[in-house]
């Protein structure tokens, strides 16, 4: 037998083989299993434990993560941390739950964002200062029982506002809630270089809700201790003291009268002890504060306009049923009336957010000149999310009304919508309003209001975005000697190139229009003569 017929017989006996030994062996994990994002994400997780273990004991029962939607998850946590004033190492932390999630679900969206969530934890009084340990002891907790810890912290990649929200509730003594905006600002120094930044600061609240700690704490203190009169008094002598820095500082009018306020609130706490609140009280666009009020926090009360209430401000802008009520009637509510309660459904200011209410109690308004813009700006922020069309169809409408922020709601809509239907829901606006005729719109004898008239079309700035439209007057402003059409003509066609042949077949049929129109319109309207001139 040659070489070759042995090779052959090889192959043969090998493929005849091969189905057999492969049905005696279990399969093998594939590279991408190995791999997958839930395993790298699990070693990094495992990872990160090793490092905190350098620091503290710590041992948990199950770990769980999930990369793509941003969360590891461990429970049954039992740590033992390193701290200086437990020399005997009998503090003990056990968790029943830790979350930590970020916003992978959007990844690089609009905003950077982690949260961490802390459930059901128990720290030993070994884990506090043994003073604070003896005062506990002594009000009757053999430990400190969080029911919650919660921490927010988020960067809005549009603004640049930084965010933090915070919450502590501890079983049987009070739940704090924390919640602070603000953004760093650059800020010239000395000399012109960058010194120390400016921050403006959007919302700054603090709360504290009584659960049992007053009642606890007030147990172990002297009696005298306990007079809300006498606390009153001890409470603003302590914190005008603070203020003033030991009394070498005169304090104003503004910050004495909010430790009046505080002094108020604090006595009617412990009297009957229910919620207290330090809130700044601001404009809509916020305060700056300058650095040499940020290193002195007892400037602060009068930059910030702090006010010390019974509960936040929120609770105060709570609308009634009786508000409510005209959701039922909307027929008998003015327009502004209208407006106002449709801006409360969607941002959910005093009302549960509710933006499907918004398109029945504001379509009757776009009727109407004087309040069409506002309500088609608020009718597109409520149907952004349901009905894309729709939504654009309502920003057309305030783009022609000039109304804020309506440029940035048609590009967010286009980002989502074919340019076919953008195109279409162009045409289609200009055709439903009926718009006048685009060369009507054309007067004077400067090419530069054509060149105005394409920005606006094309932006959607004071009138409804058209691209159409756009070429058709950078066509005549081209035309007409304005040397800057050009590019513009170009950034028009630019929009349309690279989309497919889908796209570029509409454009092509598109733009021919717009130039057969616009050269008619050039003749038909002698416009030569109009821009012509002799020099």
């Amino acid at each position: 037998m040659t070489y070759k017929s042995l090779t052959v017989c090889a192959t043969i006996a090998l493929t005849i083989a091969t189905p057999t030994f492969a049905q005696d062996r279990d399969p093998q994990a594939t590279l991408g299993e190995f791999f997958s994002p839930d395993r790298i994400a699990m070693a990094i997780a495992n990872t990160g434990i090793s490092a905190i273990r350098t620091r503290m004991e710590l041992q948990y029962d199950h770990m769980s993560a999930d990369p793509m939607r941003g969360i590891v998850s461990i429970s049954g946590i039992v740590a033992r941390p390193l701290l200086p004033y437990d020399q005997a190492r009998q503090c003990e932390i056990t968790i029943e739950r830790a979350t930590l999630s970020s916003d992978f679900a959007q990844p690089f969206q609009t905003a950077a964002e982690i949260n961490l969530n802390l459930i059901g934890a128990r720290a030993s009084l070994a884990c506090v200062e043994r003073d604070i340990a003896l005062a506990l002891r002594t009000a009757g907790y053999k430990d400190v029982p969080l029911d919650q810890f919660k921490i927010r912290a988020s960067y809005e990649y549009t603004t640049g506002e930084t965010a933090l929200d915070s919450t502590v509730a501890i079983n049987g003594f009070g739940i704090l809630d924390y919640s602070a905006s603000g953004t760093i600002l650059p800020r010239l120094g000395d000399y012109g270089y960058p010194g120390d930044p400016a921050i403006r600061v959007s919302r700054a609240v603090v709360t504290l809700k009584d659960d049992g700690g007053w009642a606890a704490m007030s147990a172990v203190l002297p009696e005298n201790l306990r007079d809300p009169v006498t606390i009153r008094e001890l409470g603003t002598e302590f914190v005008s003291q603070a203020l003033s820095e030991g009394g070498l500082r005169p304090l104003g009018a503004v910050e004495r009268n909010f430790i009046g306020e505080l002094m108020t609130e604090v006595e009617a706490f412990v009297t009957d002890p229910g919620e207290i609140t330090i809130q700044a009280d601001l404009p809509p666009g916020g305060i700056v504060i300058e650095p040499d009020l940020y290193d002195t926090p007892q400037t602060l009360i009068a930059a910030l306009g702090l006010q010390a209430r019974s509960t936040p401000l929120a609770r105060s802008q709570i609308l009634t049923t009786a508000d409510l009520a005209a959701l039922q009637t909307p027929d008998n509510l003015s327009a502004t009336q209208r407006i106002t309660l449709a801006n409360a459904l969607l941002d959910g200011t005093g009302v549960p957010r509710s933006g499907a209410l918004v398109p029945d109690l504001l379509t009757p308004l776009l009727d109407d000149p004087d309040n069409a813009g506002p309500a088609a700006a608020l009718l597109a922020r409520a149907t952004e999310n349901s009905d894309i069309p729709a939504a654009y169809g309502y920003a057309l409408i305030a783009a022609a009304d000039n109304m804020p922020g309506a440029v940035a709601q048609l590009d967010r809509l286009e980002a989502r919508m074919t340019t076919q239907a953008v195109l279409a829901a162009q045409a289609d606006y200009l055709t439903t309003t009926q718009a006048p005729a685009a060369i009507t719109l054309v007067s004077g004898d400067n090419p530069r209001d054509l060149r105005t008239l394409a920005l606006n079309y094309f932006a959607g700035t004071g009138e409804a975005r058209s691209y159409a439209r756009a070429y058709y007057y950078a066509l005549l402003a081209e035309a007409a000697g304005d040397i800057a059409a050009t590019s513009l003509r170009e950034e028009i066609e630019a929009r349309f190139g690279a989309r497919g042949p889908q796209v570029a077949q509409v454009w092509r049929g598109i733009a021919a229009e717009m130039q057969q129109r616009a050269i008619t319109d050039w003749i038909n309207g002698d416009l030569p003569a109009q821009y012509l001139t002799s020099n």
